[in-house]
């Protein structure tokens, strides 16, 4: 008798134990649609961020979350992996393109940046995106430990091995930092080369369809009127908040 009270009990506690997992897996699934929008509309308002800070605002006039080719030229990107260049216009004209580059031979490794140059090679613009050198010292690549990075804007790239673009211990224009070369030395180079391999296929990649979904960022209108939701400008005042995602 004891045995088959046990077994019941065991039925009993298995089925509950289920319908429990199944009211948990519901409300995960649940919670997933309902914010999975929300997080993609973050995701690119964050990546029109950056975009638009390595830009001119006053030399584009299109969203380039709009307007991009996906390209797996490792010799720009860094990658092997299919990556977005996204396409700046002003007018219906070419203006920039804006891509994003990494190099391994920072001092402790991985750096990913994100650029952007006009089709004479004149950079517009540079953000590291992530890195993991040195606080203190490497990390002034980083906009928000020093102003390092913004000496790579309006100068431009002449050739693949234009002398100006090395650090001065290299012999070029650019500082390196006291007690650290390594980590400027492998920015100042990523960029140079990729912007010059860049410029070489600058009408060639406007030419190219567009590879990009027309962008969902919305934002909410105080009206709610017609459907509550306006299109993002990329130069609206609120993408001029600067962010930098760095590890």
């Amino acid at each position: 008798m004891s045995d088959n009270l046990t077994l019941l009990a065991s039925k009993k506690n298995a089925l509950l134990l289920g319908a429990f997992a199944a009211v948990c897996t519901a409300l995960v699934s649940i919670t997933y649609v309902l914010t999975a929008d929300t997080i993609a509309k973050q995701e690119q308002q964050q990546t029109l961020t950056k975009i638009t800070e390595v830009l001119d605002p006053a030399k584009f006039d299109n969203n380039p979350l709009e307007n991009c080719v996906l390209v797996s030229l490792p010799e720009i990107t860094g990658s092997e992996t299919k990556l977005p260049v996204y396409r700046a216009t002003l007018q219906q004209q070419s203006y920039a393109l804006v891509f994003q580059t990494q190099t391994s031979k920072g001092y402790n490794g991985l750096i990913k940046v994100i650029a952007a140059t006009d089709k004479h090679g004149v950079v517009q613009g540079t953000r590291v995106l992530s890195h993991k050198e040195t606080p203190g010292l490497g990390d002034k690549i980083d906009l928000e430990k020093s102003d390092w990075i913004l000496s790579l804007t309006d100068k431009q790239v002449r050739d693949i091995k234009d002398p100006k673009w090395f650090v001065k211990k290299d012999g070029g224009d650019f500082d390196q930092f006291t007690g650290a070369t390594i980590t400027p030395r492998a920015v100042v180079n990523q960029v140079r080369t990729s912007t010059y391999r860049m410029t070489e296929q600058f009408s060639q990649i406007f030419e190219m369809p567009n590879d990009c979904e027309i962008a969902t960022v919305v934002e909410e209108a105080e009206d709610k009127t017609e459907q509550g939701t306006k299109p993002l400008s990329p130069t609206s005042t609120e993408n001029n908040e600067v962010i930098d995602d760095n590890n």
